[in-house]
């Protein structure tokens, strides 16, 4: 599992290639949401920008909130399939100093 190392108040950026127009989307799950915040947004351009039907990447900024240990799993899924597997999973461990 990797580990990022933030300071309170520090922000941090994750990017995960999207899949958008296909449905999935990822979302962010923090096991202590007093220690981190994760906040989504889309990047402004396509990951292909020759192809029309290319998704955008998600951008999740990530800010120390409290200095300790967390975790937080970033998960692509489609949301109206809430039995279905996730596509693609991540791991990350935050130490906020």
């Amino acid at each position: 599992m990797t580990v990022i190392k933030i300071k309170v108040n520090e922000h941090t950026e994750l990017r995960f290639a999207g899949l958008g127009t296909a449905g999935y989307m990822w979302k962010c799950i923090i096991d202590d949401e007093t220690k981190i915040k994760a906040e989504k947004r889309m990047d402004d351009k396509s990951s292909d920008p020759n192809n029309a039907g290319a998704s955008r990447d998600e951008i999740f900024t990530v800010t120390g909130l409290q200095r300790g240990k967390t975790h937080a799993t970033f998960i692509q899924s489609r949301h109206w399939e809430p039995d279905s597997e996730a596509i693609n999973k991540v791991d990350y461990t935050f130490e906020i100093e």
